[in-house]
């Protein structure tokens, strides 16, 4: 047997290995087991994991191959070419080293298959040994021998005759010319696919005859029709499959799609006529179009709606995203659906409940429906579920949460969907919230009263919903189709939208209410000074309004009528000096009101102490008033006569005081009491109803003092900071400290940095420095440099290490650049020309001058790398390429880390640096868009053409040739590559 006596046992393409192994033990007259027994012994013990199933795969290590490579008397490299899963996996054994098998079953661990028809592997071995093949879904069918291999979980599947369904063959063949006209025909048929699925699931209608008639033409003799509904899901939906899949994967259909959107994302199928249409002819269903039109989910809707989002968008990312399955809409697992065994035609044995779906959480069910309750209790009580984001019912954030749903609604299971659509159908509609309550609002207001008014401006509603109402008319021609039908539901539809007039405020009868407003303020309060920007009076923003008017009448564009009115309230209603003088008058004038004026007692008889003060503050300044500010004081009593008694009362009581040094301030218009005051100087500024008292004691002279001097009080904090600093300098040799820096529990540090920033502030002004400055540059003439501190720390730090009598030579790079204070002495003689000359001039005391600095290149890296690309040009002319493993190196230069280095470069800049524009012209992909791995196995292939792993590459390029870049499928097609 270990010579192979008994025969050649060569394998079919895309074979299963343990099919294989099969064949084999048939060919010795073996049990499976007894010949996997023979293949992974190791020393008496069997080296192989897992049980022998009919639906089971085998993965052997490279001893174990071996093995059965001699068994079958076939080179290694033809079994490599021909099983997919030869090489697949390395299992490790139990036993240590030696031959390993390691056997799996199931739909996720093993990749699709089926049944070899059984005509081509008779034809193909010559006898009649049935066989297992890995299949696409174009090779389900043997349109020679009119087979369906079909796959069914627990057997070794089961070839089903198609000789009384022709369309299946006429269907292959469209399907075959699909995938070899369009790129991504593959991508198309799984989501057909996964339509007709969702399809074939729901509850069949009573005009579909072709999928019963199919399903009795096609069921073996003996099975029960319930088990074979299910079993024969992908063969009796397969041409409608591949219909579907040549509508979809048209170009032509994506386009008209999308127009046919008109930028709105679509809401329910409905919307799609053409394409619903062009449906139902082609799978000869004329009522489909009807059916389908109320589908607002499933994998159908979720196509369209991201062929809708992408647009015409041609980026690779777009496309995966308009061909992706989503796992809620993949069809069910028929491991998950059917027993292990099929139920024969009259037995009893139901067949089982569907499983959960692999993958469901139950703590994300029962979060779901957590949210769902609150849903509907939101629901009853506002009777929508538009909840804005920020929303938090009851301490839940259901606004949050039904956010987070509505952009993944194209992903979520059918049941919570229809749950949701249940509760209210617009939950995830492809307009804003905002507009939605704000449709639910104008509905109430419908329905409460009475239908809407457009050509008459909506007069019955508020202003903000009248002019959104206005606003939805103007723009009735854009908005969604299904927003366009619920306008139609509250009245408003394209004659209403075209004949509706704007909702304009009736701005005499505002006017009016405004002036009502202000004059029952003014009946309250006696005036209108009161009345400021943010005043609200019974509601209504009175302040607002009347800022608007005094803006007006600055600007002198307020009307005479609306002037006369507001003057007939409050002549004094905009004074031409400041609001807050006319608040203080009328307060003032509120005080006096039944009180006799007394100037020469401080105003005594006047309860409001603020009052009187300012009464004596205007007496003091009554020079500098307007000439209606005075008018106005003298209504209350105070006219020239009363504030000169109330000044010479005021000289009387009090010794004469120093004349002030600077004139008093002209006459101002505004008012303005605070810099009347502090205008006026002299005796009469010090004016006050308590103050004659305190005008009678002796006062201390003014003692004159320099504006750039510090003041008395803050000098001995002045001679606290300078001792520390004279300490820190005498301590370190410099004023250059950190702003963070504390001598002795003092901050130092921020107080000189407080004064270089005065110093700097008064040199920006044009002001003379300080005096007491002097004191600083006495003890440190660079405490304040035009440069960093940083720089002049590092100074002084080079200083101190001369000083100390460490080596020292900038021309011999000592200390060494690598350290941080070789790095500042590098720094510094590179960018010695641009250096301050005071700089310049310290670093000449340590040794650092022109002729010193001119031995340092001007750049320690010179651009671009010419060593390097020399090796690069090298390299390309004997290896035809610029992508060398990373471990490359070529004479002692290590050009794959470069090139590597290069690379990663490229991918963090903007735009190519020289270096990268001279390797594009040396090798237009030396730093390719996809792995460089590809491109390495690229240049191998074309190399080595007949190398077996160069042709094992090259099949799997072939096989996944819609998903390679342009680019690299032109590259492949240069070699003589195609799909």
């Amino acid at each position: 047997m270990a010579e192979g006596a008994a025969g050649r046992v060569m394998p079919l393409r895309e074979e299963l290995t343990l099919s294989f192994v099969a064949r084999i033990a048939a060919r010795y007259h073996l049990g499976m087991r007894e010949l996997l027994t023979a293949v992974t012994e190791v020393d008496g013990l069997q080296n192989l994991t897992g049980m022998v199933y009919p639906d089971s795969e085998i993965h052997l290590n490279t001893q174990a191959r071996a093995r059965v490579s001699v068994l079958a008397r076939v080179p290694l490299h033809v079994l490599e070419r021909a099983l997919p899963a030869w090489t697949r996996e390395e299992p490790s054994g139990k036993y240590g080293a030696g031959p390993v098998g390691r056997l799996l079953r199931g739909e996720e661990a093993v990749a699709a298959w089926g049944p070899a028809c059984p005509g081509c592997t008779a034809a193909r071995t010559g006898r009649l040994v049935p066989a297992r093949r890995y299949l696409a879904p174009e090779q389900r069918v043997c349109a020679r021998h009119r087979y369906w291999l079909m796959y069914l979980p627990g057997t070794s599947g089961l070839p089903v005759s198609l000789a009384a369904c022709p369309e299946v063959i006429e269907a292959h063949r469209w399907h075959v010319r699909l995938l070899h006209r369009s790129s991504t025909g593959a991508q198309a048929f799984e989501v057909a696919r996964a339509v007709t699925g969702s399809w074939w699931d729901q509850h069949w209608p009573v005009e579909e005859q072709w999928w019963p008639a199919r399903l009795e033409a096609t069921r073996p003799h003996g099975f029960d029709p319930g088990w074979w509904k299910v079993a024969a899901r992908d063969l009796l939906t397969y041409p409608e499959t591949v219909t579907v899949a040549r509508i979809l994967g048209s170009r032509h259909w994506q386009q008209r799609t999308v127009a046919q959107a008109q930028g709105h994302l679509p809401y329910r199928l409905g919307e799609m006529t053409a394409l619903l249409t062009e449906l139902a002819h082609q799978l000869q269903r004329p009522w489909l179009a009807h059916q389908l039109a109320s589908v607002t989910h499933g994998p159908l809707f979720a196509w369209v709606h991201s062929c809708v989002r992408t647009r015409d968008a041609l980026e690779p990312a777009a496309q995966r995203t308009l061909w992706t399955v989503h796992s809620p809409h993949r069809p069910r697992l028929l491991s998950d659906l059917l027993p292990p065994q099929p139920p024969c035609a009259g037995s009893e044995q139901p067949v089982p409940a569907a499983k959960r779906l692999r993958g469901h959480s139950l703590q994300a069910e029962r979060s779901f429906e957590k949210g769902l309750a609150h849903a509907r209790t939101y629901q009853k009580r506002n009777g929508h579920l538009a909840v804005p984001k920020e929303a938090a019912p009851g301490g839940y954030p259901l606004g949050q949460w039904i956010a987070n749903l509505r952009t993944r609604h194209t992903r979520m299971p059918a049941r919570q969907v229809t749950a949701l659509t249940t509760i209210y159908p617009w939950w995830n509609a492809p307009w804003s919230t905002l507009w939605q309550r704000t449709w639910h609002q104008a509905r109430t207001h419908a329905q409460t009263r009475g239908p809407l008014n457009a050509p008459r401006g909506f007069p019955t509603t508020s202003f903000s919903l009248g002019e959104w109402l206005y606003l939805q008319c103007t723009r009735y021609d854009g908005l969604h189709p299904e927003q366009q039908r619920l306008l139609a539901g509250i009245g408003i539809d394209a004659r209403t939208a075209a004949a509706a007039r704007p909702r304009r405020r009736n701005l005499k009868a505002s006017a009016e209410e405004a002036l009502a407003h202000a004059r029952s303020y003014a009946t309250e309060h006696g005036h209108l000074a009161g009345v400021c920007a943010t005043t609200l009076h019974r509601g209504y923003p009175l302040g607002r309004w009347l800022a608007g008017r005094r803006s007006q009448q600055g600007r002198g564009v307020l009307s005479h009528e609306r002037e006369q009115a507001l003057n007939d309230i409050d002549p004094w209603w905009c004074p031409p000096w400041h609001l807050r003088w006319q608040r203080n008058y009328c307060r003032a004038r509120d005080a006096v009101a039944g009180h006799v004026l007394q100037a020469t007692s401080g105003f005594d008889g006047i309860d409001d102490t603020a009052a009187a003060d300012w009464l004596w503050h205007q007496c003091a300044t009554q020079h500098q008033l307007h000439t209606g500010q005075r008018q106005l004081l003298a209504d209350i009593g105070i006219t020239a006569d009363v504030a000169r008694t109330a000044l010479e009362q005021t000289r009387i009581s009090r010794p004469a005081a120093p004349k002030p040094r600077t004139a008093p301030t002209a006459p101002s218009a505004t008012g303005n009491t605070g810099s009347q005051v502090q205008g006026a100087g002299g005796p009469a500024a010090r004016t006050g109803r308590h103050r004659t008292r305190r005008a009678a004691q002796v006062q201390r002279p003014r003692v004159p003092r320099s504006r750039l001097g510090h003041r008395p009080d803050l000098r001995p904090g002045f001679e606290t900071a300078l001792a520390h600093a004279r300490a820190w300098h005498a301590e370190h040799g410099h004023l250059a400290v950190p702003r963070e820096t504390r001598h002795e529990g003092h901050p130092l540090g921020m107080w000189l940095f407080s004064q270089r920033n005065r110093a700097k502030d008064r040199a920006r002004r044009g002001l003379p420095p300080s005096p007491h400055l002097a004191e600083l540059a006495a003890i440190d003439p660079w405490w304040n440099p035009p440069w960093n501190t940083e720089w002049h720390r590092n100074y002084h730090r080079a200083r101190g290490h001369i000083e100390a009598g460490n080596p020292f030579d900038p021309v011999a790079r000592i200390p060494a650049a690598n350290t941080a204070l070789g790095t500042w002495i590098t720094r510094a003689c590179l960018q010695y020309r641009l250096l301050h000359p005071g700089q310049q001039q310290l670093l000449n005391t340590i040794g650092i001058t022109a002729r010193t600095a001119s031995h340092w290149s001007p750049s320690p890296r010179p651009r671009p790398h010419p060593e390097a690309l020399g090796h690069a040009r090298a390299w390309m002319t004997e290896h035809g390429h610029l992508c060398p493993p990373i471990k490359t190196v070529h004479e002692t230069f290590p050009l794959g880390q470069w090139l590597d280095r290069q690379r990663q470069l490229a991918k963090k800049r903007s735009s190519p640096s020289p270096t990268q524009h001279t390797l594009t012209t040396i090798d237009p992909w030396w730093n390719p868009p996809w792995p460089i791995l590809w491109q390495r196995s690229y240049h191998h292939a074309h190399t080595h053409p007949q190398h077996p792993t160069t042709r094992h590459w090259l099949h799997n390029q072939q096989r996944s040739w819609p998903l390679l870049h342009p680019h690299q499928q032109q590259l492949l097609t240069d070699i003589g590559i195609t799909a």
